[in-house]
């Protein structure tokens, strides 16, 4: 635990991670104000001279790794009694950190087929890079990978991937990280050290019961660090030489659970299952990666990744022996098409016929032939011995007499599904160029007035309403959103839920939705297509052109220009709008911004004042504009306002902006 807030170069931000490899901060270095990842590795491992002596040794090696799909190191450091590592800080197009798994939770639908061998092919390039990179005759491997380990990077028209802890197992060693990992259940649990080694407790059931809430997180994360494993690495069987071909077999779980949406477990389904949701032949490519022995998983991936994509799922050839089951029954392939079947006929035969299957037949003879022809193929045969064509009767005419009408038969309800289209607010354009921002007599973290370059953006002309808000709660269907991140706080609001149905107080429906949380703010933005503003970009907005005024009226503001210091929100352009023809850009609701705050952020913004967009990451959100019960000092556009984004209050809005081409 570092009680520090400042750790060597690096000024720590937050915590944003604990793992079997250490602890996980958010900094920013205290000269250059650039973010960075600092991973602190175990304390205990400082006076293990094995350890340093594998660090000293190997972690150059894993710092010259220089791929785009690898969260690049750059430097390794000792403070404070403990070494540490210093990493690219990686964020999404939001500014969160984000891995896979919350990424495909937050997806909530399959990968489209390009896309996913996008994403599968940037993660192969990596491993073969670094598997390809030598340390005492093994190339690097990473031994680690999982979801968590995975990183979404900033992309808009695509999903950028990132591998992070390259080689950190290797070098702290298995023994160690099991160690930690079965400290840190038993501390997530409650279970103390003292209770777990006091006399004639050790085997006794926790009285009371773990709480479910705080078992099943954990167990998931075991359940995922388990699939990924090689068979090797499970044996734990110290004679076998652990290298890249664990990383092969983790490579063919990530597709398979990024392809059927679950780990692979028994006797599981291959894609070709899937019918035609899939055109590439998928199936092999798990087969190679996934094989127990490790001597036969492929050497290289990204080969192996590109020969897939050339083969169809389909097969190309369908033998003599085998027919082609249809919706419409099953025929012998030949008698479909008038003659022999030809390999590059395959176009011609899938759009001729809904194909669902390719079944073996008892006319294939030679036992030995057709399991070669199935081990071709893909194919699970079905030994079909006889085909027996059943007589169809008539319905029996008597059946209708025979209804019990003394009992009234249940028909389930059908509830009218009903397309809910956003309610749009007019926005206004603001032409791109030179603004000025901040101020010299402000507070603290708004010195020092200085210029910034923005590009052309559209904003709402006032904040979006509990009438508008409502309509998106009845699409989401509840107040979280897909990563169980609060939307609103109903209670909070002037929205109520009574007997699921959602209404409005009367009188308010006019009024700016208040209650909301940033991540509430950011998903309704989504969901009419448009953002949120820019810190930037909501102060330009905000003064309406007079750039040298304090307010966004003047030099002054008055109660007859402002809803402020008063009991309550009042309907959304009640008041005069400023020059830029925007409502309430001072009062009525604090507005969320898209940015991070930073304290010290305009320092960095003078020496950046392209379209700024705040710090990587941090702790709050910014909010502008001040409030309904604010004082007049908090209403100045200059003046800037943080909270945790997941805060809830009754006087937090928003309004949307949007890209202008």
């Amino acid at each position: 635990m570092i009680e520090s807030r400042t750790f060597g170069d690096y000024n720590i931000v937050k915590q944003i991670g604990q793992g079997p490899l250490g602890t996980v901060y958010l900094a920013e270095h205290r000269f250059m104000k650039t973010p960075y990842i600092l991973k602190m590795l175990p304390e205990e491992l400082s006076t293990d001279r094995s350890f340093i002596q594998r660090f000293e040794e190997e972690v150059s090696m894993l710092a010259s790794l220089d791929h785009p799909s690898i969260v690049k190191i750059h430097n390794i450091s000792f403070a404070q009694g403990q070494y540490f590592l210093v990493t690219d800080c990686i964020v999404d197009e939001l500014g969160e950190t984000t891995n896979l798994a919350q990424y495909m939770l937050a997806r909530g639908k399959p990968l489209e087929e390009e896309l996913l061998y996008n994403m599968l092919a940037s993660l192969a390039e990596a491993l073969d890079y670094a598997h390809n990179k030598k340390i005492g005759g093994i190339g690097i491997s990473h031994r680690g990978i999982k979801l968590n380990n995975i990183l979404v990077g900033k992309e808009k028209n695509n999903v950028q991937l990132y591998l992070s802890d390259f080689g950190i197992s290797r070098i702290i060693g298995v023994g160690a990280v099991l160690t930690r990992t079965y400290k840190m259940v038993a501390e997530a649990l409650g279970i103390g050290l003292a209770a777990s080694t006091s006399k004639n407790t050790q085997d006794r059931y926790p009285n009371p019961p773990i709480d479910p809430h705080k078992l099943s997180p954990l167990h998931a994360s075991f359940l995922q660090t388990f699939a990924f494993m090689a068979p090797e690495q499970k044996r734990l069987d110290i004679s076998k030489v652990i290298d890249g071909k664990v990383d092969v077999f983790a490579f063919g779980v990530l597709a398979y659970y990024l392809l059927m949406g679950e780990f692979p477990e028994g006797y599981f389904e291959l894609p070709s299952s899937k019918g035609d949701q899939y055109a590439w032949n998928w199936d092999r490519l798990l087969r190679e990666c996934m094989h127990s022995n490790p001597d036969k998983r492929p050497e290289l991936l990204s080969p192996l990744l590109e020969s897939i994509r050339q083969t169809s799922s389909f097969p190309e050839a369908v033998p003599a022996g085998f027919v082609v089951e249809t919706e419409n029954g099953s025929a012998n392939v030949n008698q479909m098409f008038g003659g022999p079947y030809q390999g590059n006929s395959l176009e011609a035969m899938r759009s001729t016929l809904p194909v669902q299957r390719i079944i073996q037949t008892a006319s294939a003879t030679e036992e030995g032939a057709r399991d070669a022809a199935v081990d071709q193929l893909h194919l699970k045969p079905i030994l079909r011995t006889a085909q027996i064509e059943r007589p169809v009767s008539d319905p029996d005419p008597s059946a209708v007499f025979q209804i019990d009408n003394t009992v009234k038969h249940y028909k389930p309800e059908r509830k009218e599904v009903r397309n809910v289209q956003p309610l749009l607010t007019d926005m206004v354009i603001i032409k791109g160029g030179p603004f000025n921002r901040g101020s010299n007599n402000g507070n603290r973290d708004e010195w020092s007035r200085h210029q910034v370059m923005l590009s052309s953006f559209a904003v709402d002309i006032h904040p979006v309403t509990n009438e508008q808000f409502v309509r998106f709660l009845e699409v989401m269907g509840g107040e979280k959103d897909s990563n169980h991140h609060d939307i609103i706080r109903l209670r909070d609001s002037r929205i109520k839920r009574s007997g699921g149905k959602l209404s409005i107080e009367s009188g308010y429906a006019k009024h700016p939705v208040v209650g909301v949380t940033w991540y509430g703010a950011i998903a309704y933005a989504k969901w009419v297509g448009k953002r949120l503003p820019t810190e930037g970009e909501w102060e330009i907005a905000a003064r309406g052109g007079l750039d040298q005024d304090c307010y966004p009226t003047g030099e002054d503001i008055e109660k007859s220009q402002a809803n402020f210091f008063s009991s309550d929100t009042t309907a959304v352009m009640s008041y005069a709008s400023n020059g830029y023809g925007l409502y309430d850009m001072a009062g009525n609701v604090y507005e969320w911004c898209h940015d991070w705050y930073g304290y010290n952020y305009y320092e960095t913004s003078i020496q950046e004042p392209e379209n700024p967009k705040g710090p990587l990451q941090g702790v709050y959100r910014v909010l502008r504009g001040g409030c309904w019960k604010s004082l007049k000092e908090d209403l100045r556009c200059s003046r800037r306002h943080r909270n945790n984004p997941g805060t809830v209050n009754g006087t937090y809005g928003f309004r949307c902006a949007a890209d202008v081409q």
